[in-house]
């Protein structure tokens, strides 16, 4: 059976509301070296998957310092493992909005709720104390705090587990609890790092059944280290109302999950030179070329193999230095 896809809100009407993310011409720097360069993208949907490169962006809008010394969780594949910048990220040149909130003076904060993946937790403490010093953090009374928890635990399937001390929680469950602390007072925006990355199917499940309850009556940004389009996965991308591809500082794709999963399969390419002539190329070949300066995506219809990206690089003399599928 196929896992479930979230549930995503009609597209935004954009006269109604701002975007869930407006980037324009944006550069973040991690401890003053630039990371994410050139970043413009604007999303339709309250369901948005960033995928890829995504660590400084993610640190960038959540506050939260990358460590050069982060590990995957257990179980997690090493190519799975989300890229750890060193240090502060933050947004040094253009704009960089959540909800038409400015991410460079952190005014987006409130209105937002950030579930890193796999952090330090207090493992002699309950499942309730975890989320109701979240909410207390976030400002709420101490009184508040305490009636919000059980409702967020509940959100995320974990109801009967507020009692429980955190060193017994499984993995799936300790994801499930950050999510539960991240919505405890009911910010407008969830964004969770990778929250099913090194799951095997029945662990994802769980989370993705989490997930669907975190997100439900807000909007959800999302980060992936991979595009996968099979179980669990493939359910978030499934359900997201834009994806946004990152790699090497550069923003490969946006758009909808649907115009890339036209094609046969979908590659990143890296292209040093003569990038607008190969775009030229492919495009009498019927391939789009996407993204850019250096960093672009490309569809390749039913038929298309790389090799004719290859023949068409070798045409107009454009220097591709990677060409790997994204799904």
């Amino acid at each position: 059976m196929d896992a479930p896809v979230i549930a995503a809100p009609p597209v935004l009407d954009a006269r109604a509301a701002p975007p869930l993310l407006d980037a324009r011409a944006a550069r973040v720097a991690v401890d003053d070296v630039v990371a994410l360069d050139g970043l413009t993208a604007t999303t339709r949907g309250d369901r948005v998957l960033c995928a890829g490169d995504t660590g400084a962006l993610f640190a960038a809008l959540t506050g939260i310092p990358r460590s050069a010394s982060r590990r995957p969780a257990a179980g997690a594949a090493a190519d799975d493992a989300q890229d750890a910048a060193p240090g502060e990220a933050r947004v040094v040149a253009g704009r960089l909005a959540i909800a038409g909130r400015d991410v460079a003076r952190a005014a987006h904060r409130a209105a937002c709720g950030a579930a890193p993946l796999d952090p330090p937790l207090p493992l002699a403490w309950t499942a309730e104390a975890y989320v109701g010093w979240g909410a207390r953090l976030a400002g709420a009374t101490a009184r508040a705090a305490a009636e919000l928890a059980p409702v967020a635990l509940a959100r995320v399937g974990l109801g009967a587990a507020g009692k429980r001390a955190v060193r017994t929680l499984a993995l799936p469950e300790r994801r499930a609890l950050v999510l539960a602390q991240a919505i405890a007072t009911a910010p407008a925006v969830l964004i969770a790092e990778d929250p099913l990355v090194g799951l095997d199917d029945g662990a994802a499940a769980f989370v993705l059944a989490a997930l669907a309850g975190a997100t439900e009556g807000r909007g959800a940004l999302l980060t992936a280290a991979r595009l996968d389009v099979d179980g669990p996965r493939g359910a978030v991308v499934r359900g997201a109302t834009d994806v946004l591809v990152l790699a090497g500082g550069e923003l490969a794709f946006a758009g909808a999950f649907a115009e890339i999963a036209a094609g046969g399969r979908t590659y990143a390419l890296t292209v040093r030179s003569n990038a607008e002539p190969l775009r030229e190329e492919l495009a009498a070949r019927g391939i789009a070329l996407r993204g850019g300066p250096a960093r672009f995506c490309a569809a390749l219809p039913e038929g298309a193999t790389p090799r004719d990206v290859v023949l068409a690089a070798a045409r107009c003399r454009a220097a591709i230095v990677e060409l790997t599928p994204l799904f």
